[in-house]
Protein backbone atom coordinates (compact mmCIF):
# COMPACT_ATOMS: atom_id res chain seq x y z
CA UNK A 1 0.00 0.00 0.00
CA UNK A 2 1.51 3.44 -1.18
CA UNK A 3 0.59 6.34 1.48
CA UNK A 4 0.45 10.23 0.43
CA UNK A 5 -0.66 12.38 3.32
CA UNK A 6 -0.58 16.49 3.33
CA UNK A 7 0.55 18.46 5.81
CA UNK A 8 1.86 21.75 6.41
CA UNK A 9 5.51 21.26 5.22
CA UNK A 10 4.88 19.57 2.01
CA UNK A 11 3.40 16.08 1.50
CA UNK A 12 5.29 13.28 3.35
CA UNK A 13 5.20 9.89 1.12
CA UNK A 14 6.10 6.52 0.96
CA UNK A 15 6.25 2.91 -0.16
CA UNK A 16 7.60 -0.41 0.83
CA UNK A 17 10.40 -2.42 0.22
CA UNK A 18 12.21 -5.74 1.56
CA UNK A 19 13.14 -4.10 4.46
CA UNK A 20 10.41 -1.40 5.59
CA UNK A 21 9.34 1.88 4.44
CA UNK A 22 10.98 4.09 2.10
CA UNK A 23 10.57 7.63 2.66
CA UNK A 24 10.38 10.87 0.54
CA UNK A 25 9.19 14.53 0.54
CA UNK A 26 7.46 16.51 -1.98
CA UNK A 27 7.02 20.23 -2.29
CA UNK A 28 5.16 21.39 -4.83
CA UNK A 29 5.11 25.33 -6.21
CA UNK A 30 1.88 26.29 -7.89
CA UNK A 31 3.49 27.63 -11.30
CA UNK A 32 6.61 25.44 -11.34
CA UNK A 33 7.88 24.80 -14.79
CA UNK A 34 9.13 21.17 -13.39
CA UNK A 35 9.90 18.36 -10.99
CA UNK A 36 12.93 17.64 -9.54
CA UNK A 37 13.42 14.48 -7.60
CA UNK A 38 16.37 14.46 -5.59
CA UNK A 39 17.72 10.69 -4.55
CA UNK A 40 19.87 9.78 -1.92
CA UNK A 41 21.00 6.68 -0.07
CA UNK A 42 21.72 7.77 3.36
CA UNK A 43 19.85 9.20 6.07
CA UNK A 44 22.60 11.55 6.90
CA UNK A 45 22.30 13.44 3.24
CA UNK A 46 18.73 14.33 4.37
CA UNK A 47 19.59 18.16 4.91
CA UNK A 48 22.01 18.34 2.63
CA UNK A 49 19.38 17.27 0.68
CA UNK A 50 16.80 19.64 1.80
CA UNK A 51 19.10 22.53 1.61
CA UNK A 52 19.39 22.10 -2.18
CA UNK A 53 15.89 21.11 -2.76
CA UNK A 54 15.24 24.99 -1.54
CA UNK A 55 17.92 26.06 -4.21
CA UNK A 56 15.92 24.38 -6.37
CA UNK A 57 11.98 25.69 -5.49
CA UNK A 58 13.43 28.74 -5.26
CA UNK A 59 14.31 28.72 -8.59
CA UNK A 60 10.51 27.84 -9.30
CA UNK A 61 11.30 23.81 -9.33
CA UNK A 62 8.69 22.35 -7.07
CA UNK A 63 11.27 19.08 -5.55
CA UNK A 64 10.41 15.85 -4.41
CA UNK A 65 13.86 14.69 -1.85
CA UNK A 66 13.70 10.57 -1.66
CA UNK A 67 15.80 8.40 0.65
CA UNK A 68 15.97 4.51 -1.49
CA UNK A 69 16.97 3.17 1.97
CA UNK A 70 15.18 2.13 5.09
CA UNK A 71 15.93 3.15 8.23
CA UNK A 72 17.34 -0.66 8.84
CA UNK A 73 19.48 -0.80 5.89
CA UNK A 74 21.91 1.93 7.19
CA UNK A 75 24.06 -0.97 9.18
CA UNK A 76 24.20 -3.16 5.67
CA UNK A 77 27.41 -3.72 3.97
CA UNK A 78 27.69 -1.82 0.42
CA UNK A 79 24.09 -0.95 0.29
CA UNK A 80 24.59 1.99 -0.48
CA UNK A 81 26.89 0.51 -4.06
CA UNK A 82 23.86 -1.62 -5.10
CA UNK A 83 22.80 -0.18 -8.19
CA UNK A 84 19.97 -2.54 -9.99
CA UNK A 85 18.89 -2.43 -5.94
CA UNK A 86 18.36 1.33 -5.47
CA UNK A 87 17.18 1.69 -9.30
CA UNK A 88 14.51 -0.54 -8.92
CA UNK A 89 13.38 1.50 -5.56
CA UNK A 90 14.08 5.14 -7.59
CA UNK A 91 11.92 3.73 -10.41
CA UNK A 92 9.27 2.57 -7.57
CA UNK A 93 9.16 6.37 -6.59
CA UNK A 94 8.92 7.75 -10.45
CA UNK A 95 5.97 5.32 -11.02
CA UNK A 96 3.88 6.75 -7.97
CA UNK A 97 4.44 10.63 -9.27
CA UNK A 98 3.79 9.49 -13.03
CA UNK A 99 0.51 7.38 -12.15
CA UNK A 100 -0.73 10.52 -9.95
CA UNK A 101 -0.31 13.08 -13.10
CA UNK A 102 -2.21 10.70 -15.16
CA UNK A 103 -4.72 10.64 -12.38
CA UNK A 104 -4.79 14.37 -12.32
CA UNK A 105 -4.13 13.88 -8.44
CA UNK A 106 -0.92 16.28 -8.98
CA UNK A 107 -0.17 18.44 -12.02
CA UNK A 108 1.47 17.29 -15.17
CA UNK A 109 5.21 18.87 -14.88
CA UNK A 110 8.26 17.81 -16.55
CA UNK A 111 10.56 15.32 -14.14
CA UNK A 112 14.03 15.77 -13.43
CA UNK A 113 16.35 13.88 -11.29
CA UNK A 114 19.30 15.09 -9.39
CA UNK A 115 22.32 12.44 -7.68
CA UNK A 116 24.94 12.71 -5.86
CA UNK A 117 28.45 10.60 -5.50
CA UNK A 118 26.92 6.96 -4.98
CA UNK A 119 23.93 7.79 -6.01
CA UNK A 120 24.79 9.28 -9.56
CA UNK A 121 24.63 5.88 -11.21
CA UNK A 122 21.53 5.32 -9.69
CA UNK A 123 19.75 8.10 -11.50
CA UNK A 124 21.35 7.74 -14.96
CA UNK A 125 20.13 4.04 -14.94
CA UNK A 126 17.24 5.10 -14.64
CA UNK A 127 16.63 7.69 -16.51
CA UNK A 128 18.04 5.43 -18.96
CA UNK A 129 14.74 3.23 -18.56
CA UNK A 130 12.35 6.08 -18.63
CA UNK A 131 13.84 8.26 -20.92
CA UNK A 132 10.01 9.80 -21.77
CA UNK A 133 9.66 10.52 -18.42
CA UNK A 134 13.08 12.38 -17.50
CA UNK A 135 13.37 15.41 -19.05
CA UNK A 136 16.47 16.37 -17.33
CA UNK A 137 19.59 15.00 -15.33
CA UNK A 138 21.87 16.32 -12.83
CA UNK A 139 24.57 14.14 -11.61
CA UNK A 140 27.27 15.74 -9.09
CA UNK A 141 30.25 13.22 -9.01
CA UNK A 142 30.13 9.56 -8.72
CA UNK A 143 31.12 7.24 -10.97
CA UNK A 144 28.27 7.00 -13.69
CA UNK A 145 29.75 4.07 -15.41
CA UNK A 146 28.56 1.96 -12.64
CA UNK A 147 25.52 2.57 -14.12
CA UNK A 148 26.07 0.00 -17.23
CA UNK A 149 27.57 0.61 -20.90
CA UNK A 150 24.22 0.04 -22.34
CA UNK A 151 22.33 2.56 -19.86
CA UNK A 152 24.75 4.98 -20.68
CA UNK A 153 24.91 4.71 -24.75
CA UNK A 154 21.08 4.66 -24.27
CA UNK A 155 21.10 7.56 -22.57
CA UNK A 156 18.82 10.31 -24.41
CA UNK A 157 17.92 12.63 -21.07
CA UNK A 158 20.61 15.79 -21.27
CA UNK A 159 23.15 14.75 -18.49
CA UNK A 160 25.17 17.50 -16.93
CA UNK A 161 27.82 15.62 -14.50
CA UNK A 162 29.35 17.92 -12.39
CA UNK A 163 32.42 17.59 -10.61
CA UNK A 164 34.39 19.25 -8.18
CA UNK A 165 37.81 20.88 -10.05
CA UNK A 166 40.33 19.37 -7.41
CA UNK A 167 39.18 16.25 -8.27
CA UNK A 168 40.90 14.81 -11.20
CA UNK A 169 39.94 11.44 -10.79
CA UNK A 170 36.53 11.66 -11.46
CA UNK A 171 37.27 14.43 -13.86
CA UNK A 172 39.02 11.57 -16.33
CA UNK A 173 36.41 9.21 -15.43
CA UNK A 174 33.37 11.18 -16.24
CA UNK A 175 35.39 12.29 -19.46
CA UNK A 176 35.91 8.62 -19.99
CA UNK A 177 31.96 8.26 -19.95
CA UNK A 178 30.32 10.72 -21.38
CA UNK A 179 32.20 9.40 -24.52
CA UNK A 180 29.55 7.11 -24.24
CA UNK A 181 26.75 9.26 -24.02
CA UNK A 182 25.09 9.98 -27.28
CA UNK A 183 22.60 12.33 -26.30
CA UNK A 184 22.91 15.71 -24.91
CA UNK A 185 25.68 16.55 -22.00
CA UNK A 186 27.86 18.92 -20.44
CA UNK A 187 30.61 18.41 -18.11
CA UNK A 188 31.35 21.26 -15.99
CA UNK A 189 33.65 22.13 -13.07
CA UNK A 190 33.22 23.44 -9.65
CA UNK A 191 34.54 24.62 -6.80
CA UNK A 192 35.38 22.27 -4.01
CA UNK A 193 32.57 21.64 -1.54
CA UNK A 194 33.90 21.50 1.88
CA UNK A 195 32.82 20.49 5.57
CA UNK A 196 30.70 23.55 5.62
CA UNK A 197 28.10 22.44 3.29
CA UNK A 198 25.69 25.15 3.27
CA UNK A 199 28.17 28.24 3.42
CA UNK A 200 30.02 26.45 0.58
CA UNK A 201 31.00 28.14 -3.02
CA UNK A 202 31.35 24.76 -4.50
CA UNK A 203 27.29 24.16 -3.40
CA UNK A 204 26.29 27.84 -4.32
CA UNK A 205 27.84 27.00 -8.00
CA UNK A 206 26.59 23.49 -7.92
CA UNK A 207 22.77 24.16 -7.37
CA UNK A 208 23.06 27.37 -9.53
CA UNK A 209 24.66 25.32 -12.50
CA UNK A 210 22.06 22.51 -11.71
CA UNK A 211 18.93 24.52 -11.22
CA UNK A 212 19.41 26.52 -14.88
CA UNK A 213 20.08 22.59 -16.35
CA UNK A 214 16.76 21.85 -14.87
CA UNK A 215 15.22 24.96 -16.07
CA UNK A 216 16.53 25.42 -19.49
CA UNK A 217 15.29 21.62 -20.27
CA UNK A 218 11.68 21.59 -18.25
CA UNK A 219 11.09 24.87 -20.67
CA UNK A 220 11.98 22.79 -23.70
CA UNK A 221 9.71 20.12 -22.72
CA UNK A 222 7.15 21.97 -21.89
CA UNK A 223 5.15 22.51 -24.97
CA UNK A 224 5.80 18.61 -25.79
CA UNK A 225 3.92 17.66 -22.17
CA UNK A 226 1.04 20.35 -22.23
Amino acid sequence: MIDITPDGFGIPLSIPSEHGLLHGQLALLPNACGLVVLAHAAISLDSRDELLAGQFRHAGLSTLSVDLLARQEERFADVHNNVPLLAKRLLDFLGLIRNRMLLGELQTLPLGLYAANATSPVAVRVAAQRDHDIAAIVCRGGLIDLAGMLYLRSLESPLLMLVEETDTQHIASSNRALKEVHGCKELKLIPEIGIEYASSTGFEVSAHEASLWFVRHFTEACPVLT
